[in-house]
Order: C-alpha cells, then sequence, then structure tokens
C-alpha cells in the first residue's frame, strides 16, 4: 500500500515538473524544502492526533463491552414494528442462544403465550406515551431456545433510533429467584392454613359446647387431643421460616440436645384424632436404646416434630381403613434410625420425585410438600431420608439423622 502511494506521488511530481521546466532559485529551493518540512510535522501531528483517537476509541468500545455486553442484566432494542434490533450477550445468554440469532425475529417470540398479553399491554402503554422519561413495568414468563422458561421483570422506555424513528429499549432481569422464594412462601402459608383449619376448628366446637353447658366427661377427654392440635399449628408457624432459609440453603441447625422419643411420643399423640378418623391405628415401636434416651439428636424440637408429624401424617392418608402406621426407632453408633411404614404403597408415577416439591397424587387436599419439607429439614441436619414402596410390603419412609452427645 505504501509503495502504490510513493509511485503515485512520484507520478504527480513528475507531471508538475514536465509542465514548469523553469529552474528553482536557491531562495525558492530553501522555501519548498520548508514547505516539505512544516508539511511532514502537520502529517506526523495529524498522525499522532489520529493514534490517539483510535486509542480512546478501543476504551471507549472496551468501556462500552463491559457496561453493555457483560451487564448483569439483558438489555435489547426493539422497532416499533416488533422485532429485535439489538441485544446485549447476558439478554443472549439468558435465552440460551446466540445473540445473532436474535436479532430481526420478533421480540414476541421470546414471550410465553399466556403472557402475551401483558406485553402487549405494556408496550402500548410506552408507545402511547413516548416522553424520554416514561417507564413501563411488567412480569412475564420468557421462553428460551430449548422451551424451558423463566421468570423476568421487564423494565421499557422510548427513544428515538439514528434516524428518529421511536424505538423500545428494554431491561431484562431475571427474577426467576425470586419467585420460586414467593411460591414457596404461599405454599407454606397454604399448608399452615390448611393444617390450622382442623384443630382450630375443634376448638371453637368444643369452646361452643362450654358456653351452652354442653359440656360432658366425653368430650373433656379429646380436651387434651385439641390443645396438642394447637400445639402443632405453633409449630407450623414456628416452622415456616427456617424452611425458607433451608431451601436457599442459609439455615444453620441448632446445637440443642434433642431425645428422638418423646418427640415421636409427642406426634402420635397430635395425630391421634386423625387416626380415629381415618379408622388406622399408629403403633410406636422404639428399641431400647431409643426408650432409654440414647437416640439423641441436635436441633430445634418444633422441627423434628414438623418433619416426622408430616410424614406420620401421609402415612395415616395413605393407610387403607382398619389398617395401621408404625414408627420404629433404633440407634447406630453413630446415626439414629427412624422408619415409618404403613400398609399402602406409594402410586408409580410419583415413586422417582416422591420428595419433590408438589408431588401429590390421589390426596383431596395434598399441595405436596409435606414430605419436600421433611427432606429439607432432614438435609439441613445432615441426615438422609429415603423410599421403600410396593403392592406387597407397603411404604417405608427412612429417616437417618447424625446422633448427637453433647455433653
Amino acid at each position: 500500500m505504501t509503495d502504490k502511494l510513493r509511485h503515485q506521488a512520484e507520478a504527480l511530481i513528475q507531471a508538475t515538473e514536465s509542465a514548469d521546466k523553469s529552474p528553482l532559485s536557491s531562495e525558492a529551493a530553501q522555501q519548498a524544502l520548508h514547505e516539505l518540512r512544516v508539511h511532514q510535522i502537520e502529517l506526523e501531528l495529524q498522525n499522532e492526533e489520529l493514534r490517539r483517537a483510535q486509542t480512546e476509541l478501543d476504551a471507549v468500545r472496551a468501556r462500552y463491552f463491559d457496561l453493555y455486553d457483560m451487564a448483569p442484566v439483558g438489555y435489547c432494542t426493539v422497532s416499533e414494528k416488533g422485532l429485535t434490533l439489538e441485544a446485549n450477550l447476558t439478554a443472549a445468554t439468558l435465552l440460551g442462544m446466540l445473540r445473532g440469532e436474535m436479532v430481526g425475529q420478533p421480540w414476541t417470540r421470546f414471550i410465553h403465550k399466556e403472557d402475551q398479553d401483558i406485553y402487549y399491554r405494556h408496550r402500548k402503554e410506552l408507545f402511547n406515551n413516548a416522553s424520554p422519561t416514561a417507564r413501563a413495568e411488567c412480569e412475564l414468563r420468557l421462553v428460551k431456545k430449548d422451551g424451558s422458561e423463566f421468570w423476568a421483570l421487564l423494565t421499557g422506555s422510548i427513544a428515538p433510533d439514528d434516524e428518529g424513528a421511536p424505538v423500545c429499549r428494554i431491561v431484562i432481569h431475571d427474577i426467576a429467584a425470586r419467585k420460586q422464594e414467593e411460591q414457596f412462601r404461599e405454599d407454606v402459608q397454604s399448608i399452615i392454613h390448611h393444617d390450622i383449619k382442623g384443630p382450630l376448628t375443634s376448638l371453637y366446637s368444643l369452646a361452643e359446647l362450654f358456653l351452652k353447658g354442653k359440656m360432658d366427661d366425653a368430650l373433656m377427654d379429646v380436651f387434651p387431643q385439641v390443645v396438642l392440635g394447637v400445639r402443632q399449628v405453633i409449630r407450623l408457624i414456628d416452622a415456616a421460616e427456617p424452611l425458607r432459609e433451608m431451601e436457599r440453603g442459609e439455615y444453620t441447625p441448632a446445637e440443642t440436645l434433642l431425645e428422638v422419643h418423646p418427640l415421636l411420643e409427642s406426634v402420635k399423640d397430635s395425630l391421634a384424632i386423625l387416626s380415629a378418623q381415618n379408622d388406622v391405628t399408629i403403633l410406636l415401636q422404639p428399641s431400647a436404646e431409643c426408650v432409654a434416651g440414647r437416640a439423641r439428636v441436635c436441633g430445634e424440637a418444633f422441627l423434628f416434630e414438623d418433619l416426622f408429624a408430616n410424614l406420620v401424617k401421609n402415612a395415616i392418608e395413605a393407610s387403607p381403613g382398619g389398617g395401621s402406621v408404625t414408627i420404629a426407632c433404633r440407634v447406630d453408633p453413630e446415626v439414629v434410625h427412624v422408619a415409618i411404614h404403613n400398609t399402602g404403597a406409594v402410586p408409580e408415577s410419583i415413586r422417582d420425585r416422591f420428595f419433590e416439591k408438589y408431588t401429590t397424587a390421589g390426596k383431596r387436599f395434598g399441595t405436596g410438600l409435606g414430605t419436600y419439607s421433611a427432606r429439607l429439614i432432614t438435609e439441613a441436619h445432615g441426615g438422609h431420608i429415603g423410599l421403600a414402596t410396593s403392592e406387597a410390603d407397603g411404604t417405608t419412609v427412612s429417616v437417618s439423622l447424625p446422633r448427637c452427645d453433647i455433653r
């Protein structure tokens, strides 16, 4: 390239010299040399300025890459017709595709079909109020390239493009974790609401009979069971926040020493009314070591009561009338084992995901959170929970917890 420019320059000089054959005087030659040197310095200064501008441009591009492409949120520019004009790397990563695959595609392609109306209202609001300060937010589900979905918060604004046409700037926040926590909070509240209703209804009925002077000895015998039910309600409320911490992996178990046998007896007593209503007998079969107080674990009593109550309650509801639920307890040198058995079998469709969230089958008011919370509590205390089920042998849920011997 440099040689080509040099040949062009020499050709221009030769043409100029052939047109003007008059010899230069010494003074004129000195002036021409001065002009050439000045011009050379000007070119060098211009070249240095170009290099400096190029360096600054590279720095700006690097900052742009950091601020736009590597931002912790997704950025997209969408035309008035709804086509994706530009997207940063974060947006492409969130949607599981290459950035080039997004450009030119309708933005609605990435929105869950059930949330299209939400985006339509969001977009209409923005373009109807095309003020530079106007903002609109909405929460909806976006669909990735592989078909999976996630919750996102979209913040939109209107700005002119290079030609003055209005475009929509969209900021994408991944709020899947927040939505999951909100859903779990609602689920815990649903569990509490459902489990509170029974004992409170019984307590209200007893109080009403007492006010009417209709309390007899038989009803008074039931009263302690109702009190246990109310205690269970308080336990459920206390367990709500620790369960959320366990799901986030932020829970630290307490170092309080607990004997398992009294906990199991308390669970059996609190579920006596439910077992009677279902015509199911609860059998507590602890080993001699368990009865002697050697089955000890560390933690908070209300959490372990919640753990075992959930499992025994499930076993009662899954047992046929006239059947029984057995709670066995034994001790190894380092582990306390509790096994809860009933004669019913877990449906094959849910066996592989029995301890996963929302897994339930055949229960009218089942939420699918009882066994899930049991797994959370067990694993948060360094234990293991397992399932063995068949039509011939029934169902056994086994809980193994580290033995605790704090002196």
